[in-house]
């Protein structure tokens, strides 16, 4: 590891780094080991990789109720109401998103929180709402006004609201 400190403060032409790189054996399983589990002792990261999780069921639920179950098109509920189609694949995608960010959320990230899980879930939906609702005008505004694909657009909207949801949610719903 002193070499590459070294390479930071001696700044090293590009011969000598491709050596020193060839010296560090990345190969070396272990290394990788000790770096996947320092990353995961970081909170921040765990609270990313369950967004990013979430954000993929979220994303696929959408993408595969607007597709494959309304075929893109509109539909009426009960018979005096028209919602779009997106407006039903979101609703539908946030919510399972919604519960996939919770569990890992809660078991993963926060998991030294000592409220009980009723108020935790309680304060996460609502965070989760008003997100929702970020998500939603950004959404609307992403396809409407610059006419973007609508899964594309929610998965923008979606990954632009993360720094607001990880504080929401250490500092109120799981209160560390």
């Amino acid at each position: 590891m002193k070499k590459f400190t070294a390479y930071k403060t001696d700044k090293l032409g590009p011969k000598q780094t491709v050596a020193l790189i060839a010296q560090f054996k990345i190969s070396n399983s272990s290394w990788w080991l000790q770096v996947i589990d320092s990353l995961w002792q970081q909170r921040v990261v765990r609270y990313f990789f369950a967004a990013a999780t979430a954000t993929f069921v979220d994303v696929f639920i959408f993408w595969f109720v607007f597709n494959k179950l309304l075929y893109q098109q509109n539909h009426d509920i009960l018979g005096f109401m028209e919602m779009k189609a997106p407006t039903i694949s979101l609703i539908c995608g946030f919510s399972c998103g919604l519960l996939t960010n919770f569990l890992i959320t809660k078991f993963f990230v926060f998991n030294q929180s000592e409220a009980k899980t009723r108020w935790q879930l309680a304060r996460f939906v609502l965070v989760a709402l008003l997100v929702f609702v970020c998500n939603y005008y950004f959404m609307w505004f992403l396809k409407s006004q610059l006419h973007w694909y609508a899964t594309i657009a929610r998965a923008v909207s979606a990954v632009t609201i993360g720094i607001f949801s990880f504080t929401a949610h250490k500092f109120f719903s799981f209160k560390l």
